[in-house]
């Protein structure tokens, strides 16, 4: 495999994953702090106060930092004294927070069900940041809510995880009336 002009083969397994950002739908959280649970995705900027804080700025948690008189100090678990729990969504975005610290070196940025623990409420809110995120570098999302594949340039269409269907855009795979098109007018249903 062939990537940016180089054989995936030649480079070490370092190497391979420092040039990656990736959230999987079965994220991880540590009984740690705030700033160790966004700063453990890009080590070296553990200490980063700035840059920590600007990624809890892009996905919408600077009011988690700004309700704790502990700030990035904040033990994430009950097991903690002064410890706090977070939903599924707030735990998702901080694990897209993470993924934002790795943007500057991340050259594939892959998003395993991005939203499947958000509400449908702040999920267009986490669409909004993919789309930032994605403009301007190779991405990989996965995902069976099919309103995020109308922001994607390419649209790829699995069966079984293995045959591709069909490819193309958003409008182009509808125009088609194929699978996606039956898939996304049934979800687009639930939602008239």
């Amino acid at each position: 495999m062939i990537w940016n002009d180089r054989d995936l083969k030649s480079l070490s397994l370092t190497d391979f994953r420092s040039r990656l950002a990736v959230v999987m739908q079965d994220y991880a959280h540590f009984p740690a702090s705030l700033r160790e649970n966004v700063g453990w995705g890009c080590l070296p900027k553990l200490a980063d106060d700035a840059a920590i804080e600007a990624a809890l700025q892009q996905v919408g948690m600077m009011s988690l930092l700004d309700s704790s008189d502990q700030g990035l100090e904040t033990p994430l678990s009950k097991q903690f004294e002064n410890g706090i729990d977070l939903s599924g969504g707030q735990w998702q975005r901080i694990a897209i927070s993470r993924a934002l610290l790795r943007l500057s070196e991340a050259e594939l940025v892959i998003f395993d069900e991005p939203t499947a623990a958000i509400d449908p409420k702040n999920e267009h809110d986490i669409y909004e940041i993919l789309r930032g995120i994605t403009k301007e570098r190779m991405s990989v999302v996965i995902s069976h809510r099919l309103g995020l594949a109308k922001i994607a340039d390419r649209v790829v269409v699995m069966e079984r995880g293995r045959i591709i269907v069909e490819e193309g855009s958003h409008e182009e795979l509808m125009l088609q009336g194929g699978l996606y098109h039956t898939m996304f007018v049934r979800q687009m249903s639930y939602y008239q």
